[in-house]
């Protein structure tokens, strides 16, 4: 993914200036993890792990 962000990345660095690369990658961020925030799936992430079933069936099923 690096060649492919740096194609992408060096020609509108060079339109819009690195600058307006920066503040334009920073908002991206910041949307994309307040866009994560409101997605049940990403949210719940870690609860399937945490749960004493899981952890119990996944040793379980480790042969040795």
């Amino acid at each position: 993914m690096s060649p492919l962000g740096l194609l992408i990345a060096g020609p509108v660095a060079d339109a819009l200036g690195v600058q307006a690369w920066y503040i334009v990658g920073g908002v991206t961020c910041l949307l994309m993890g307040a866009l994560a925030l409101f997605i049940p799936a990403i949210t719940r992430l870690e609860d399937r792990l945490a749960s004493p079933s899981v952890v119990v069936s996944e040793t379980a099923s480790v042969p040795g």
